[in-house]
């Protein structure tokens, strides 16, 4: 299938006004999520925040390109789980998509509202649990869990996996990005490489030790502070998936069908011109022989929902 025109972005500037950029800052340094934790979070840098804000859009239209490969959008009815500032839901939306977006957080659900208008499009927003979502089973063509997972107690990370499986809809697709138990570093939270892998007790202390063991509000808490966030590796989450019925594994390698589909991708972007790059593509092809990525690296993955058969 070839992969689908992405829709032209309106000009940045009539978007991302100092009047937005100083909404941003107020959510940031006093919002019910990074209050406490912003203005001394290792990672954090409000100016690198609002630069990663400015092109978020144009980066999740790449997402749907690569979504593009199994499913045409344009119609499609899409639930974002955990939608926070709607940069993903904006894009899926800007594709043609009926987008419903659903967060814990009410202010970044009005956030996300305003944003979308400004990219002319609307969202249906939903403040709510998404573990117990208020919508009827098999709603949804596509269901996006990005950057959620890690946020939720372990007890319920099985259950929004279980409702990500109950609202989409037979032969549908399911979108996973979350951090790895098992990929060699922490880009999440501590930035350390294999700290991730040992008991939660050593593991917290040693954040501390390095400075790297900043609270956060998690509203999965309801907004209680939480230091480090709780990791699932790709076989639990495909073990949690096939509990509940036939499914598919889609993506090999960063949510890329396969390393022709990724390079694709990176020929689109002009990023694929260099012999480095040609040399990385021989050396992942040969690698793929081996193993599949999806064990090791950062989980970004797309499942599809099998049809039951009789």
């Amino acid at each position: 299938m070839a992969p689908i025109s992405l829709p032209s972005l309106s000009d940045p500037k009539t978007i991302y006004t100092d009047q937005w950029k100083d909404r941003l800052y107020k959510y940031f340094h006093q919002g019910a999520q990074f209050s406490d934790s912003a203005p001394y979070y290792w990672a954090f840098s409000f100016e690198r925040q609002w630069a990663q804000h400015q092109q978020g859009v144009a980066l999740e239209l790449r997402l749907t390109r690569a979504i593009g490969h199994w499913m045409p959008l344009a119609g499609k009815r899409v639930l974002i789980m955990g939608s926070f500032l709607g940069q993903e839901a904006i894009a899926y939306a800007l594709c043609g998509a009926v987008v419903v977006a659903i967060d814990l957080d009410k202010e970044a659900l009005n956030l996300s509202e305003e944003l979308a208008r400004r990219h002319g499009v609307c969202l249906e927003t939903h403040n709510a649990d998404a573990c117990a979502a208020p919508f009827a089973a098999e709603s949804f063509d596509l269901v996006s869990c990005s950057q959620v997972l890690e946020h939720l107690p372990p007890k319920q990370q099985p259950l929004l996996l279980r409702e990500m499986w109950r609202l989409c809809r037979q032969g549908g697709l399911l979108w996973i990005d979350t951090p790895n138990q098992f990929s060699y570093k922490d880009k999440h939270d501590t930035g350390l490489p294999f700290i991730h892998w040992l008991p939660r007790p050593i593991k917290t202390r040693l954040a501390k030790l390095f400075r790297r063991d900043i609270v956060t509000n998690e509203p999965s808490f309801g907004f209680g502070k939480v230091g480090l966030h709780y990791y699932m590796s790709y076989f639990g989450i495909i073990k949690t998936f096939r509990r509940l019925g036939a499914c598919k594994v889609l993506s090999k390698y960063h949510g890329y069908a396969d390393i022709d589909h990724y390079s694709e991708h990176r020929i689109l972007q002009g990023r694929a011109q260099n012999p480095v790059f040609r040399l990385k593509l021989r050396i992942l092809r040969l690698m793929m022989h081996f193993w599949d990525f999806n064990w090791l690296s950062g989980i970004k993955l797309v499942v599809q929902k099998m049809p039951d058969t009789v």
